[in-house]
């Protein structure tokens, strides 16, 4: 039983999604303000990843009604009766922790929970869930993977976000707003309506989905890339350079990968969301480096 629990926490999402947090954390000017990297590296990944977003899908499986694969869990076990409990527990645990590293990662812990709550709970007087709107859903998902996480990331141990940080925040919360189709559309059969799957891909199509999705990754990589530019301190050698130039190359081949899934959007999509994530994450890795080297 307790195995079961555990596995509702996803933990094969608990790597890529701290790629979410390390993206501010590369940006933390006071990296081992509390006496050790690794101590505040260890903290932000159990506060984020385990106890943020694991509790998050654990409240997310608790109120959902398929039995289906899910992200980062193929072929999920049964649901324990309390599930749903235990995923407030864990993200309120993490509350309890990130507040011993920060005011402002204790703000974004909450407002996370927020979010958690908002996206998977049916609130009183109001018809649907928050993923149940379409649009709303891409909004939250985008807001947690994105803004918290970076905000978070670079306030970790000390500190507040400048503006720089903010205009980066908000660039990541785009391509992550931009990405969230791929998630979706393995789920979804090519009969599927927003009657039927209400979110953001059934609400404009699949196709048109990740024609949007792509679009969002243009902008919010152009936008990331002028702050950078504008915002931040320039790289005085050529590795941090070359780091970036990879960074862009990537994220266009993802940009590409998620056109060319438009025009046949249910062939291959367990392969194709797989491709896609590996080629962002990889692209999100190299821009944290760049950063881990600038500052």
């Amino acid at each position: 039983m307790i195995k079961n629990y555990i596995l509702h926490l996803r933990p094969k999402s608990f790597v890529p999604s701290f790629t979410f947090a390390l993206t501010g954390y590369a940006l933390n000017p006071y990296k081992g303000g509390t006496g050790s990297v690794g101590i505040e590296l260890l903290g932000l990944f159990i506060v984020y990843s385990v106890m943020l977003f694991g509790g998050t899908c654990a409240l997310n499986t608790h109120f959902d009604k398929d039995d289906g694969p899910l992200n980062f869990l193929e072929n999920p076990p049964a649901k324990p009766k309390y599930l749903g409990h235990f995923g407030m527990v864990v993200m309120l645990l993490g509350c309890g922790i990130s507040y011993f590293f920060g005011m402002w990662p204790f703000l974004m812990a909450c407002f996370s929970v927020i979010l958690s709550i908002f996206y998977s709970v049916k609130l009183p007087g109001i018809r649907w869930r928050g993923k149940e709107i379409g649009i709303v859903d891409n909004f939250i998902n985008a807001l947690g993977c994105g803004f918290v996480g970076v905000v978070m990331g670079a306030t970790f141990g000390h500190g507040s976000p400048d503006s720089a940080i903010l205009a980066l925040a908000i660039s990541f919360t785009i391509t992550v707003a931009g990405s969230y189709p791929a998630t979706q559309i393995f789920q979804l059969k090519a009969s599927d309506t927003y009657e039927v799957g209400r979110n953001f891909t059934t609400l404009l199509g699949p196709s048109r989905a990740l024609k949007v999705g792509a679009t969002l990754l243009v902008i919010g990589l152009l936008i990331a890339d002028l702050v950078q530019i504008m915002l931040f301190p320039q790289p005085s050698g050529s590795g941090p350079l070359l780091l970036f130039f990879a960074f862009n190359l990537f994220f266009l081949l993802g940009v590409g990968q998620m056109i060319k899934w438009s025009k046949t959007p249910f062939d291959n999509t367990k392969k194709r969301y797989g491709t896609l994530i590996k080629t962002l994450l990889g692209a999100r890795l190299l821009w944290i480096a760049a950063e881990w080297i600038i500052n």
